[in-house]
Formats: C-alpha cells, structure tokens, sequence
C-alpha cells in the first residue's frame, strides 16, 4: 500500500485513552453530552486536531490514521468517539475555505460539528446568503465554538441547480452566537454525543463561510483532501460500531468465562451455542471490518496518486459503510443474546453496546440504502443520485 503520513502515535494515544474514556462514560451517557473535562483531555492529545491542515495547526493525519482512532475511542465509549469523529468530519471545510478566514475560525481548541443534511434555505444577498433552518442531530455542539449546517441555495421557491443535476448544495458555517441550540436529545443510544437540534433565523453568511464541499476543489492540496468528501464523511462515522462491536463481543468472552446460566452445571463459555454464536459474531465483525478497510484503503492510494475516484468505487465505499454498521450490529445482537438476563441491566455495557449501534445504524450515511445505490453502479444503473 502506497505510504501515508501516518501519525501512529494519535493511534496509541487512542489506545491509551481507553480508561480514562471508560471512566467518564456514565456520566457522558446521564449528561447526554461529552464531558468539559473529558474535552480537555482530548484536546491534549490533539484529537480533534487529525484531519484540519498543518497549515491552520492542524495534524493533518491520513484518513485510515483517522479510522483507527475512532475505532479504539468507540471500544471504550461510542459518543466520545462519536463526538470526535464529528469534530475531525466537519473540520475538512478548512480545505475549502479561504486562507484567512480558515485562520480566523480555526484557532487552538476550536472544534467544529452540526449536520451537513440539506435542512437550511439561504437567499443571496450582496456579499452573501440569507440563511435560515432548523437541523436535527447537530453532534458535538455543546463543545463547539462553530457549528455547520447543510443549506440549498434557492432559485426563488426551488433549489439552484449546478451542472451535473446536483442542487447546489453548501455548508454554512456560523458561530455559536447566531445559533439557537434546542434540547431534543432524549435517544435510546448513542446519548452522550449532545446531538441536539440547532436553528438559524434569517442570518447573515458571508460568501467565504458558504463552503461548497461537493462543488468546489479544495484550496489545500493532499490526499486526505482529494479524497470524495462525501465518502470522507461516511468515514468519520462507520469505524465507530466496528469499536463498540469489539467492546461487546470482548464483555460477552469474559462473562462466558464466570456467568452460569440457571439450570446449568456448567459456565456459558461451555455451551456449544455459546461457542457457535460467538465465532459466528467474531466472523461477521471481521469480515466487515476488512472490506471497509480495504476499499478505504484502494480509495487512499488513488487519491495519493492523483487519480479520479470512479462513481463505483464512491458506491462500493458507501455500501461498504453501512455494511460495517449493520454487521457490527448483528455481532452486538448475538453478544448481547448470549449474555441472557445480565445483558439487560443498565450496569451492563453489553446492553449500551446494542443501543449505540443501532442508533448508528440509523444515520443516512450507515443506512440500509446505501447498498441499493452499490447495487445500482454494479447492474449498469445510473446512482439515483448524484450525491455518492
């Protein structure tokens, strides 16, 4: 595989981090929302820092780097990695900005978040946009100092349409002070990530905070910033389920190794359902993992290139994404299965390990219709979008 620049020590930093994480995830689970503390020890360890530009301070790591970390922060919490997944995916709009007003807005300790889903409407107005709009599952935002929010451009009472068929589609960038943030988030899983709802009321967004990421080059050059933004931010989510599906398969072993089941003379781990389910759960994680990790990898290396990324390799990225989540699911569900009557107690991990994975399911981006779009590319179909 073509070399990367490949910050290993953001990875053993993860590694390392997985106690402390542990040790704050109830409280990051009861207070719905990263803890302050807890941000500041992932801001020592620059882990917001992995995709923003050396040039504006950032570390500007290698996007499977990048995966790797999620993937170890979600083996001890699925918001915390959650929350910097977010934080490292919204920070790209920096590769897309201005010189200056990407230095102005990226200062030390600046973490980003809020939702790229096309909820807001702007108006042009000399200068810029009008923007107003109300977007559900702004993660992060009660740790950031700016928020995004997925905005079409209006051509009177519809969408303006760019070459290609595609709205055209921007990130606006706001600071906190112009948003309204709305306590919605009462979920079943992934609680601690604070997503909540944020809305805007006919604010005012210069032209260089209206970032056109899937219609514009980046004005910094590099693989992690060649490679499709869409796919990219697909990334900063899938390695998460892969992190909490090791942390339940890895609960699921130790209680097999002491839990006697009622009626039984011998421990869990003796069962041969018990050792069925749990290779079949090891199987199905490892076997969703490689593929994610491969066609990322491949995208990599022709992103390293300098080459184009073709429509079906964007496809097969984002069905590989889903699939890394609804697989991880599945193993959880087998986990949580075997675990029998303790899975169901709030003190068990086993049960948050199921209820953060399926919520990640649910995201657009880790979605059942990602494959349909795969499987369109793979039958000679067009996408039925262009947004792949």
């Amino acid at each position: 595989m073509t070399s990367r620049s490949a910050p290993h020590e953001l990875i053993a930093s993860a590694i390392a981090l997985q106690p402390t994480v542990r040790d704050f995830a109830d409280e990051t689970e009861r207070t719905r929302q990263c803890p302050p503390k807890l941000v500041d020890i992932l801001h020592e360890h620059r882990l917001f820092d992995m995709i923003l530009p050396k040039k504006y301070g950032g570390l500007e790591a290698d996007i499977i780097t990048m995966m790797r970390v999620l993937e170890e922060l979600a083996i001890a919490d699925g918001s915390t990695s959650w929350a910097v997944g977010i934080g490292n995916g919204t920070s790209i709009i920096a590769a897309h900005m201005p010189e200056a007003t990407a230095r102005d807005v990226f200062q030390p300790r600046v973490v980003t978040g809020g939702a790229q889903a096309p909820n807001g409407r702007a108006v042009p107005v000399e200068g810029g946009f009008r923007v107003t709009g109300r977007w559900a599952f702004a993660s992060g935002c009660t740790h950031c100092s700016w928020l995004v929010g997925g905005t079409l451009i209006m051509d009177g009472d519809a969408p303006r349409m760019l070459d290609g068929g595609m709205p055209d589609w921007r990130t606006m960038l706001f600071p906190m002070s112009e948003v309204e943030i709305i306590d919605t988030w009462h979920v079943s899983g992934l609680r601690g990530t604070g997503s909540r709802d944020m809305v805007v009321d006919d604010v005012f967004v210069p032209n260089e905070r209206a970032i056109g990421l899937a219609s514009t080059e980046p004005t910094v050059d590099g693989p992690t910033y060649r490679f499709p933004v869409l796919g990219f931010l697909a990334l900063t989510i899938a390695p998460i389920p892969l992190g909490i599906a090791r942390r339940a398969i890895d609960e699921l072993l130790e209680l097999a190794g002491s839990k006697m089941p009622m009626g039984s003379l011998n421990k869990l781990r003796d069962r041969a359902v018990t050792q069925y389910e749990i290779a079949q759960a090891e199987a199905k994680l490892r076997s969703a993992r490689a593929w994610l990790y491969e066609i990322t990898e491949e995208i990599w290396d022709a992103c390293v290139r300098g080459d184009e990324v073709s429509m079906h390799e964007r496809a097969m990225l984002r069905a590989a994404c889903a699939h890394a989540a609804i697989e991880s699911a599945r193993a959880i569900d087998i986990a949580y299965t075997l675990g029998g009557g303790t899975s169901i107690y709030e003190t068990s991990v086993l049960q948050r390990c199921m209820r953060d994975a399926r919520a990640a399911t649910q995201h657009i981006m880790l979605a059942p219709p990602n494959y349909e779009t795969a499987g369109r590319l793979m039958l000679g179909l067009p996408p039925a979008s262009p947004m792949v």
